[in-house]
């Protein structure tokens, strides 16, 4: 592929409702992601970068702070289940709308427990819990086009 059939293949991908896509031509590999979970890897790379990064020539870095946060937000992330979509379609909070959501930060579940609902060609599909604890972070907005193995939603 050339560079103008790469950037027709972008603005392709850009326009449509497709959220990943991916391309093997030749041994040339290319990954298009218009998702949220792209960008938090490409932080948790850059922060292992800075973890192992030994001196930038002009630039103070004090290594021991860096290195003292991302031991805490490991920690913190340790102790999370993430529950994630088992198919594609539509996320919603609650069973109608204007109803109050099945669950909100801070909300104790269990396991079983119906979280949200995910419609797909019009079966509305109830997602429910496999941890019990409490939900730490709603990963999804009503209405979001998500994807097969796409994070729902964080519990401790």
């Amino acid at each position: 592929m050339n560079y103008d059939q790469i950037q027709e293949l972008i603005k392709s991908i850009d326009a449509s409702s497709l959220r990943v896509f991916e391309l093997e031509l030749q041994g040339t590999k290319l990954r298009l992601s218009k998702n949220n979970e792209t960008f938090k890897e490409s932080v948790k790379e850059i922060k292992e970068e800075i973890e192992n990064y030994e001196s930038i020539p002009g630039a103070s870095i004090n290594k021991e702070e860096t290195k003292e946060d991302i031991k805490i937000d490991s920690k913190k992330e340790e102790n999370l289940k993430v529950v994630k979509s088992p198919l594609v379609g539509t996320y919603y909070s609650s069973p109608a709308p204007g109803e109050k959501p099945y669950v909100e930060v801070g909300s104790k579940v269990k396991k079983g427990d119906v979280l949200c609902i995910v419609e797909a060609m019009k079966i509305m599909n109830e997602i429910t819990s496999d941890y019990d604890g409490e939900i730490v972070e709603i990963l999804r907005r009503d209405e979001d086009i998500i994807e097969y193995g796409m994070e729902l939603f964080k519990i401790r």
